[in-house]
């Protein structure tokens, strides 16, 4: 069957067919100039090109006398005569070729590194990529850059020099900021991410190029901040305990101190009390001397002022020379024996010295976790307000350290109490 005796569906059909071929194969040509690949396959895509064409032009001159009743010329006679069923296998056998060709292409773009193919590359890159000439016209600029500097800068970027006088003054848009970080800038969009900006010349085929790359730094940044606020606080730490530790040593040298004051006080006033007894009563005047002895060394340094193993039996032994009976009711604690023994030498030492007593009691308690000691003499009563001065205050911070209380009573008698609540140490 030819052309000219094909009905009008079947010229309809197969002009359809043609004209879609051309179509086809200008795409083919097309996206592969696009592409930048070689252009071998244009010897197969013009001639299948020129045949569709030629195709179509003949299947047109056929329609136009069978439907607008012209007469024949010479081509339509020619074009008339042409086979039906030949066209529609040139139609299929082109439409199949076409199919292979597209494939084919399909694969070179994907095995080759083209413009088209580093451009969907940098575009599809989470980070922000540009290469912009020296003087300062970008060359290509991927999506995320682009997005970044609509961000920043309210518009595309069109010229590097602007983009960094931008953020080296901070000119930016509402909500936008700028670092300048060393030679890059840590920029910080309204979106709360921040971006480290970098920029390195290159040399592209003895070309120099710069480039322009985009960081997306907000975890580490964050992270680095929370970090810096640590440091400053471990900072603030260390000094407070520096201070802390000074003042400590501070306190530890004051109370080192005061021990010494207490003991070498103790001591003298043992001294001292051996004397006066001496002289108001007579006594023992070889023990006098070796007392003296021991009391001047420890002035000079030369013998510790606490050697004594048993400080009540030494407390003791001090009040037998002074003429004091000391009576002892009840058991010393191992843990408040030092605080105890300053309270016994201040009341033997002020028994001897204000009330001219003869006699000191000591009644110790423990109770309930709770230690009670009450001091008492058989001496003159004190005339009027007790004065804390002296061996009084000095003992009244031992009692506070020991986190004890301390009360004084002058009426009757004199009366001195500590109590010292274990359960709140």
């Amino acid at each position: 069957m030819k052309l000219g005796d094909a009905p009008l569906l079947t010229l309809s059909a197969l002009g359809i067919g043609a004209y879609l071929l051309n179509f086809l194969y200008l795409a083919v040509i097309i996206r592969r100039r696009i592409a930048g690949l070689g252009r071998k396959i244009y010897l197969i895509c013009l001639p299948a090109l020129a045949v569709s064409m030629a195709m179509m032009l003949c299947i047109n001159e056929v329609c136009r006398c069978v439907i607008g009743g012209r007469e024949p010329s010479v081509f339509t006679d020619s074009a008339a005569n042409v086979s039906a069923l030949l066209c529609l296998a040139v139609i299929v056998l082109l439409t199949a070729l076409w199919g292979v060709l597209w494939l084919r292409q399909e694969q070179d773009i994907m095995s080759s590194l083209t413009p088209q193919s580093l451009e969907d590359g940098l575009n599809s890159l989470p980070d922000g990529a540009a290469f912009i000439s020296t003087g300062g016209i970008p060359l290509m600029v991927n999506s995320t850059m682009q997005r970044i500097c609509r961000q920043a800068l309210g518009r595309p970027l069109f010229d590097l020099r602007t983009l960094e006088n931008s953020l080296q003054r901070n000119e930016l848009t509402e909500g936008c900021t700028s670092e300048v970080r060393g030679k890059g800038y840590y920029l910080h969009l309204k979106d709360g991410t921040v971006w480290d900006i970098k920029k390195t010349l290159l040399n592209v085929d003895r070309r120099k190029v710069w480039e322009l790359l985009a960081y997306d730094i907000t975890e580490r940044y964050q992270k680095s901040r929370e970090l810096e606020e640590r440091n400053a606080h471990l900072t603030e730490v260390n000094q407070s305990i520096r201070a802390y530790t000074r003042e400590l040593n501070a306190i530890i040298r004051e109370e080192e101190v005061l021990a010494a004051k207490i003991r070498i006080h103790d001591d003298v006033g043992r001294a001292l009390l051996a004397l006066k007894s001496y002289l108001i009563r007579g006594g023992d005047r070889a023990a006098l001397m070796e007392l003296w002895q021991f009391t001047a060394q420890v002035l000079k340094g030369e013998n510790d002022p606490d050697g004594s193993a048993d400080a009540i039996g030494a407390l003791k032994e001090a009040a037998d020379a002074v003429g004091v009976k000391l009576t002892l009711n009840g058991e010393i604690p191992d843990d408040l024996r030092k605080v105890l023994t300053i309270a016994i030498h201040e009341c033997l030492t002020n028994t001897v010295k204000h009330a001219d007593g003869t006699e000191l009691s000591v009644d110790v308690t423990d109770k309930d976790d709770v230690v009670t000691a009450v001091f008492t003499n058989n001496g003159r009563p004190p005339e009027g307000e007790i004065s804390e001065r002296g061996g009084l205050k000095s003992l009244r911070t031992a009692v506070e350290q020991v986190r004890g209380e301390m009360e004084m009573a002058a009426d009757p008698q004199f009366r001195l109490t500590i109590r010292v609540d274990r359960k709140e140490q």
